[in-house]
């Protein structure tokens, strides 16, 4: 094996530097297999699906409700207890998905484990193929970015590199997954990769090409839902879109919540092993599904019903609930899974019903309950994933009617902005906030944030107590070459702080030197910082202070100066954070 990687490497490299050529070839053979890998999601779950209900997914929800109640109940609770057992061998008892790929591309040099992410993929196709109420885009997602890594791993490429290539495999496996490749590529460099830069973005799209030639070769060229062709009756319902995008960030910020809040209560439930909390869940979601066997798996033929108005409004507000209780519950009792589809679902569900009201007030103006559906589902999505623009490229492909874009764009846009202001700006970030690592800013904000002061302050600098002759700070002051003295009582404990712009300019003629001391034209403390602090504390100091240096005092003696932090020094760390994120070390043919 290793014979073979040298002259792979040494036929890609032979230059040393990046080329063209070699970032194209890898990024296309990481899309061909992301590509079978989403394929092989799919046909897996619709095979345990067709084993377990009888029916594939596509015709779910009307299959599982000629069955008896008995086998409704008993096959999520059989799927929740092998779930349980595959469990044991992932770390943390938790399957992977987005957020796990999000960090591994920011802070973790894009590693994500093989052996753990086939294991995790396996989970979720038996937990969806049992009828846990979750998606599958967010495995196959996280299946694109392990293979990603392990070619990276093998090639033993560079960080820079290796987060382009994570893009690649997360952008092939969304468009093999809804054969949508642009939203394929605008998801992976809006999501995961955090920059549009060129060098990123040829490769990726290179890789999503591929991953849907994939997809089309073997599944056909079709959408993700049949719809009907909509069209916007008038110009006066923009503003019931705009509404329409309120609801929507109403309606992923309780969905948030919930699926938050069951994470937290599944902290608290210590007692139930950790193996059988799927089966529990699964007898949950069977017996919803009693009622409402549309909740089960993905749920794509519900969504398809509400995009084609086939709903009326009492059944869709219940599926809205239904879907919500049911996916919070999946999620809080370990089954493996993600949150796209089932926001596509309570989007659906959410815009049909709001479309048949707004039909009912004003008849005369309101569009078909089916393209308010539509609006929904790309609102109440861009809202939960924080990814208006891949969102709205999404459901423009999945449906192939461009006549919507501008309403899904208005909603779209008004309820992510109305999430990020009143809840958190996506459900990844949610989680990764949870583990206490915040990436909202990316990964050069997350340095500030993380980084401390301690670590990037200068200890070379000089004291003088406040009663000595200004002739001995003008000595210390020449000898560091000018900046900031720190000016100390009897004790060592600081009362203020000199510099030579302090000094007057005859203050060293004659016998002026003698007669005045330092305690005469210090100036008193400006704002100071704990060595324990974070970086990103330092810079807003800086920037709201207007001062170039700060003191930096010790964390259990907070009037004992042990450093000094300098403006240029913080934005030096930062740009180089946001450089190296950025891909600013593109040298392809060796790990540094």
């Amino acid at each position: 094996m290793s014979l073979v990687r040298r002259k792979v490497r040494a036929s890609l490299f032979s230059s040393g530097g990046y080329e063209f050529g070699a970032i194209t070839v890898i990024a296309a053979i990481t899309g061909v297999l992301a590509g079978y890998a989403a394929i092989g999601f799919y046909l897996g779950i619709g095979e345990i699906l067709n084993l377990a209900f009888g029916q594939h997914e596509s015709e779910l929800a009307t299959g599982a409700a000629a069955l008896p109640w008995y086998h409704i109940v008993a096959v999520p609770v059989i799927g929740g207890l092998i779930v349980g057992q595959l469990l044991r061998f992932l770390p943390g008892n938790q399957t992977r998905g987005v957020p796990n790929v999000i960090e591994a591309a920011a802070l973790n040099e894009s590693r994500l484990g093989l052996r753990h992410g086939l294991l995790s993929a396996g989970t979720t196709i038996i937990s969806l193929g049992s009828g846990a109420s979750m998606g599958r885009e967010g495995p196959v997602v996280h299946l694109g970015a392990t293979l990603a890594a392990t070619i990276t791993r093998l090639l033993h490429l560079n960080p820079a590199v290796a987060r382009t290539l994570l893009g690649c495999g997360v952008a092939s496996a969304v468009a093999a997954s809804f054969n949508a490749p642009i939203a394929g590529v605008f998801f992976a460099l809006e999501v995961i990769i955090g920059h549009y830069a060129l060098h990123a973005f040829a490769p990726v799209v290179i890789a999503a090409i591929a991953g849907t030639l994939v997809s089309r070769a073997h599944l056909g060229n079709f959408p993700a839902f049949e719809t009907a062709e909509y069209f916007i009756a008038s110009f006066w319902e923009f503003p019931a879109f705009f509404i329409l995008g309120i609801v929507a960030a109403i309606t992923a910020v309780i969905f948030m919540s919930g699926m938050n809040w069951a994470d937290q209560l599944r902290v608290r439930l210590s007692k139930i092993p950790y193996w059988l909390e799927p089966a529990i869940a699964g007898l949950f979601v069977g017996l919803i599904a009693l009622n409402f066997p549309e909740i089960l798996s993905v749920g794509y033929e519900a969504t398809s019903k509400a995009l084609n108005g086939e709903y009326g409004f009492e059944l869709l507000v219940s599926l809205v609930i239904a879907k919500m209780v049911a996916t919070i519950i999946s999620f809080g009792g370990r089954f493996g899974g993600g949150v796209f589809s089932p926001s596509l679902f309570l989007g659906a569900m959410v815009g049909g019903a709001f479309g048949i009201a707004a039909g009912s007030v004003f008849p005369a103006l309101a569009s078909t309950p089916g393209l308010y559906a539509v609006v929904g589902m790309g609102a109440v999505a861009s809202a939960v994933l924080g990814a208006p623009i891949s969102t709205m490229l999404i459901v423009f492909e999945i449906t192939g009617d461009y006549n919507v874009t501008i309403a899904v764009m208005i909603a779209s846009a008004v309820s992510s902005m109305v999430t990020s202001a009143f809840y958190e700006r996506s459900f990844f970030h949610m989680q990764l906030a949870n583990r206490g690592v915040r990436l909202e800013g990316g990964r050069a904000t997350y340095l500030l944030k993380s980084a401390r002061v301690m670590h990037h302050m200068t200890r070379d600098f000089f004291t003088v107590r406040e009663n000595e002759l200004a002739i001995k700070a003008r000595e210390l002051l020449v000898a560091q070459g000018g900046g900031m003295l720190i000016v100390t009582d009897e004790t060592g404990k600081m009362v203020g702080v000199l510099s030579f712009g302090q000094l007057p300019a005859d203050i060293f003629e004659g016998d002026n030197a003698l007669n005045h001391t330092v305690g005469e034209y210090m100036r008193e403390t400006p704002r100071t910082v704990r060595a324990d602090q974070p970086l990103q504390v330092a810079l807003q100091k800086l920037e709201v202070s207007g001062e170039d240096i700060l003191p930096v005092v010790s964390s259990e003696q907070q009037d004992v100066v042990v450093g000094l932090i300098r403006h240029r020094d913080v934005m030096k760390e930062y740009n180089r954070a946001l450089l190296e994120s950025q891909g600013g070390d593109m040298q392809i043919g060796r790990r540094r």
